[in-house]
């Protein structure tokens, strides 16, 4: 059995669990059960929910404080010499060195980071970004080691990014987009700035509303969804989305989007679409100048506190009707993303955490 420690709620969203579960399921199919390791009951919902009783993965609440870590400890241990876990995927920004320490000594651990501040003492380090070379990984992990003093290894770069099938499959590999110009808008899990009511506001303001179709998707922990809908309710060419199952297929279906910029970027490269993106959290600053040097992206900017939401949204409007009438420059961004990442990065990672422990 393989164990994964993630969490999700309104503060840290649910990019941390749903790669996880994307990598648990990828593990199920190689042969082996998952089970996850959460703080507590909002952590344990959300895992239920978008793992949606999954065969072979299963979720236990460990009863800790998910920004506190290391007091969890003793907890852990006992569930992983139970559960005999083979190794343990970590995925949080709460971890310390001294959580690492500690668990180390009982199975091989995996981390998935991609803030490159310290080295752990782990048997994987796993930073599927595509800016992993300013970080310096390989001199920040010399001399670093994991369980029974195995040195450490580095899954680096985009080939790592563990996207759903979807995103790869030569099944769904098809192209479904009409006539019309259709505009993905998305926040990701959550949307703490109100950027998805505010991009349809703006557009509406800036008399671009009805120059395109916009599918809004809004995620689980979305709030305002009634704003939202009442802009469906006035124009027929929004459409408010929810619980979308085959993200990749809306993708395909789409010319652009307008996106934070999270781990949806890795997704709409794979696909080949461009997009708008703005930044939403302090540790998106390095995806997004990798991001608008592939050419296939562009930065709208900064939504956080040291930033400015109204100018961002103005920026997307402006980027937005340049992009209506140069469909060179479209075509342009959308070759720029091809060969950027395959997708598979969740066969990789599974492989690898099942050969570690033999």
């Amino acid at each position: 059995m393989i164990g994964i420690r993630a969490d999700a709620n309104r503060i840290i969203a649910t990019g941390h669990v749903m790669r996880c579960i994307t990598i648990a399921k990828e593990i199920v199919k190689q042969g082996e059960s998952v089970t996850f390791f959460v703080a507590d009951e909002e952590s344990w919902e959300l895992v239920e929910l978008y793992a949606k009783n999954a065969p072979g993965i299963e979720t236990v609440v460990l009863g800790s404080n998910w920004q506190d870590m290391e007091k969890e400890i003793p907890a852990l241990e006992h569930e992983l010499k139970e559960r005999k876990i083979k190794a343990l995927l970590v995925d949080s920004y709460q971890v310390t060195c001294r959580y690492f320490e500690q668990l180390k000594n009982i199975c091989p651990i995996a981390y998935m980071d991609d803030l490159g501040k310290e080295p752990y003492p782990v048997d994987i380090l796993i930073n599927y970004s595509g800016y992993y070379e300013s970080m310096n990984y390989k001199e920040l992990y010399k001399g670093q080691s994991g369980y029974r003093k195995a040195p450490t290894e580095l899954l680096l770069g985009l080939s790592y990014a563990p996207l759903r099938e979807q995103f790869y499959s030569e099944t769904d590999r098809i192209n479904t987009k009409s006539d019309a110009f259709n505009i993905l808008v998305t926040s990701g899990g959550t949307d703490n700035y109100r950027m998805l009511s505010g991009v349809i506001k703006s557009m509406e303001e800036q008399d671009l509303i009805s120059k395109a179709s916009f599918k809004v998707v809004a995620g689980n922990m979305v709030s305002g969804i009634d704003v939202l809908e009442d802009y469906a309710d006035r124009y027929r060419n929004v459409e408010v989305l929810k619980n979308v199952e085959q993200m990749a297929d809306l993708m395909r279906s789409c010319n652009l989007a307008i996106a934070a910029a999270g781990t949806m970027l890795t997704e709409c490269a794979a696909v080949c679409l461009p997009v708008i993106y703005y930044q939403v959290a302090d540790n998106q600053k390095f995806n997004v100048s990798f991001w608008q040097g592939t050419g296939g992206m562009s930065f709208a900017g900064d939504v956080t506190k040291g930033g400015d939401r109204e100018e961002t949204l103005q920026n997307i409007c402006n980027q937005v009707k340049a992009l209506l009438t140069d469909k060179e420059k479209l075509s342009a961004m959308k070759n720029a993303l091809s060969g950027v990442t395959d997708g598979r990065g969740a066969v990789r990672i599974a492989k690898a955490l099942l050969t570690k422990n033999k």
